[in-house]
């Protein structure tokens, strides 16, 4: 991914202390990721994308778009890189006779009692404190 990163920044002439200005992180931040001490985070790729709406997703992560320069496709030239996924348990909605029974709502029974401030107590950082009572 590293080398895609930097291909973008030729493309669009920047140093790599410009792009990070640019999508809003570190530039030591960006010199880690280029000299591979780091590895690019979810934030920093979201940060990319939403800067440079015309940078393919794909292309950034996979490297996979085979024409033109892989930054501008059109989404109908995009070739499929994920594969389809079928569809899951949680992606079916449920069926009426499959939900759970609602568990019953247990009661607390709760005692009135009146209760009253005795007094308060205040501490501070340098171990003093004051009492307050009611009047």
């Amino acid at each position: 991914m590293v080398e895609r990163i930097l291909q973008l920044l030729k493309d669009r002439n920047m140093t790599p202390s410009q792009f990070a200005d640019e999508i809003g992180i570190q530039r030591s931040g960006m010199s880690h990721l280029i000299s591979g001490r780091n590895k690019p985070s979810l934030e920093f790729i979201m940060k990319v994308l939403q800067r440079f709406p015309d940078v393919r997703p794909e292309y950034l992560l996979y490297g996979t778009l085979e024409t033109g320069n892989g930054f501008m496709e059109e989404k109908e030239n995009i070739p499929e890189v994920m594969p389809k996924v079928p569809p899951t348990l949680f992606d079916q909605p449920e069926a009426a006779d499959n939900k759970p029974e609602p568990k019953p709502q247990r009661q607390v029974k709760r005692e009135k009692t009146e209760r009253k401030i005795e007094r308060i107590v205040v501490f501070y950082d340098d171990k003093s404190f004051r009492e307050y009572e009611p009047e």
